[in-house]
């Protein structure tokens, strides 16, 4: 089952593509098998589709459609030209006291000197 927003912005693509008359667009009283077909291929990818994540970059797939194709496009097509999905927000440094900094290159310079000391050993 494709969820509402989806199956929102494939029909909104289809009606632009549409509207495009590109060689070998469906006749308007198969657009919606067209549709169908569309929908079925779509969410049945493979991807778990969410939408925060994915509809502006559905909707760029579609741009990237209007801008690329001279013939009707097949979902192959959208789904080799969708884009990935951006990267999430990295999280900002932790905060480190000046105490903290001190206890670390107290720590790091006792295992610096630990490994000195095993070299000389061997």
């Amino acid at each position: 089952m494709v969820v509402d927003w989806l199956r929102f912005e494939i029909a909104s693509g289809l009606q632009k593509l549409l509207a495009l008359r590109l060689i070998g667009t469906p006749p308007e009283d198969a657009i919606i098998g067209t549709a169908e077909v569309w929908l079925e291929a779509v969410g049945g990818c493979g991807i778990q589709w969410v939408e925060h994540l994915d509809r502006d970059r559905v909707r760029r797939t579609f741009q990237t459609l209007f801008r690329i194709c001279d013939r009707w496009p097949a979902p192959k097509q959208f789904l080799d030209n969708l884009g990935s999905r951006a990267p999430p927000i990295a999280l900002p440094e932790p905060p480190i006291t000046p105490e903290d900094r001190a206890r670390n290159r107290a720590r790091l310079r006792e295992a610096v000197e630990s490994l000195a000391k095993i070299k000389q050993m061997k």
